[in-house]
């Protein structure tokens, strides 16, 4: 379990690379949850640390992480990010409209890999699709509803798998 402080600069960067970049009609923030939920646990797959350090959850959806909602709101304070809701079917819909880049330089070479992997992997992805993945995996199908997902059980998430990539950076 990861026992860190959370990396705000890296989390708020990463939200934010998520939001310009993967962003169109299917990022709200059910999705923007699970590919936070791809950096930290392939991250923490190939180098035994997740990059925010945050903690996630167990919820319905798949898991979410503890602490997005105060970064998302950080973020909108400083006029970052704009938050929009949107009615879709009874609900309303998360939309979020960037107002500045990320600063990339706080990540290192693996990491900006990372982000721009899962972009061009889940871009297209609907909101279910990204959550039944997460159900089928590991971290989430063996962590009990409410409670914290095991990291250590992130060597079951079968994307971006390359022996000879280099994860010591």
């Amino acid at each position: 379990m990861v026992a860190n402080e959370l990396n705000k600069k890296k989390y708020e960067n990463a939200v934010l690379y998520f939001v310009k970049y993967c962003n169109n009609r299917y990022l709200g923030k059910t999705k923007l949850n699970k590919l936070m939920y791809y950096l930290d646990f392939i991250s923490y797959r190939d180098r035994e640390r997740s990059i925010t350090n945050d903690k996630y959850v167990h919820k319905d959806y798949g898991p979410v992480p503890h602490s997005i909602d105060d970064i998302i709101m950080a973020l909108n304070k400083k006029n970052q990010i704009d938050i929009q809701f949107e009615p879709w079917n009874d609900f309303l819909s998360t939309k979020f409209i960037s107002r500045s880049d990320p600063d990339v330089a706080v990540f290192n070479d693996y990491e900006i890999n990372l982000l721009e992997k899962i972009c061009q992997e889940f871009q297209l992805w609907s909101t279910d699709k990204i959550v039944n993945q997460t159900h089928l995996e590991g971290p989430w199908f063996y962590s009990k509803p409410y409670e914290i997902v095991d990291y250590n059980l992130s060597d079951s998430i079968d994307f971006f798998r390359k022996e000879e990539q280099d994860v010591d950076s």
